[in-house]
């Protein structure tokens, strides 16, 4: 693939599992030049036979190769400072890997930007390449990866992009609105959010009602609506998680628990959610950096969790059982 013009945004996405791979299908629709950083026979298949989108209306597309360069290791020229914005879609563990590859890819005053789960992947990109290019992200949209080479649509969200403390990558600059200009033209529906440490702990919440529960149980996200006890389950670590936050200084006064659980659990109820698909596939988790951060930030601030400790010791049990297995 040749880079096609000096006006042409060219997007970095790191690390590409399913969200990664929404990104890339949905990105690839417009005129953005692409660098994919994976690894694996994932990345392997992306870089000799493309990738096979199966999309939220049911259909099939078939993206060839050449739309994009697939890179893995040390980064050479000519990709050496050659992105716009580097999205950073890798497994909570991978951040500070990612940073660096983000600050090799970067131009000296391209953006990075986590849409990750779980906190403080902001925090690591900052001091890997500073405040004045990193913005903080999460989404909505479900994906899920059938095998190497596919990944399916499950359910339409957003991206939500918010600017640090003291960041000058408000709206207006225009790198910023180059960048939500792609995400609306690639139909992913992007959302400037005016306070990031709200926008992220609200993804956190959301995470935790879900994730763990759907990991433990083996099933897909609509269960946890239609049966009452996981339900229940759900909600109740999602407002222990909240007591959390709002000690962390955290508004959440208009935020309605049982409403936003529930519109994701039916815009999102046919996809296994990260945490199963990493379970199934015998992979580490994100845990620490879900229920892990609300376990040490309780115990900062003197806020019992007991449910999102129970959470992170199961889903580290079933880690240590799948790996001695």
């Amino acid at each position: 693939m040749f880079f096609r013009g000096e006006l042409i945004l060219r997007i970095a996405i790191l690390g590409v599992g399913s969200i990664g791979s929404l990104f890339a299908a949905r990105i690839s629709e417009t005129d953005a030049d692409l660098v994919l950083y994976s690894r694996g026979g994932h990345g392997e298949l992306l870089a000799t036979q493309g990738l096979l989108f199966n999309t939220i209306d049911g259909s099939s597309i078939h993206i060839d190769p050449e739309r994009w360069v697939v890179v893995e290791g040390d980064i050479t020229s000519p990709l050496f400072g050659c992105a716009d914005v580097a999205i950073i879609c890798g497994k909570s563990h991978s951040t500070s890997i990612l940073a660096n590859v983000a600050e090799q890819l970067l131009r000296p005053n391209g953006i990075a930007i986590s849409i990750q789960n779980g906190l403080g992947h902001a925090e690591r990109l900052v001091a890997r390449i500073g405040r004045h290019s990193v913005l903080a992200g999460s989404t909505t949209h479900g994906a899920m990866r059938v095998g190497p080479g596919e990944v399916t649509w499950t359910g339409l969200g957003s991206i939500k992009i918010a600017s640090l403390n003291d960041s000058e990558l408000v709206p207006g600059d225009s790198r910023v609105m180059k960048f939500l200009n792609l995400l609306e033209d690639a139909g992913l529906n992007p959302e400037w959010e005016f306070d990031a440490d709200n926008m992220l702990w609200h993804k956190l919440l959301l995470n935790i009602a879900i994730n763990p529960l759907a990991a433990i149980c083996g099933v897909r996200n609509g269960e946890l609506l239609v049966n009452p006890d996981l339900h229940d389950q759900a909600l109740a670590a999602m407002i222990e998680a909240a007591n959390v936050a709002i000690a962390d200084g955290v508004d959440l006064a208009n935020f309605d628990y049982q409403v936003e659980l529930d519109t994701v659990l039916k815009a999102t109820a046919s996809n296994r959610c990260s945490m199963l698909q990493d379970v199934m596939a015998g992979r580490v988790t994100e845990i620490d950096s879900l229920c892990g951060e609300v376990v040490r930030l309780g115990e900062e601030y003197g806020v019992p969790t007991p449910l999102n400790q129970q959470l992170l010791s199961l889903i580290k049990g079933i880690e240590k059982s799948t790996k001695t297995g």
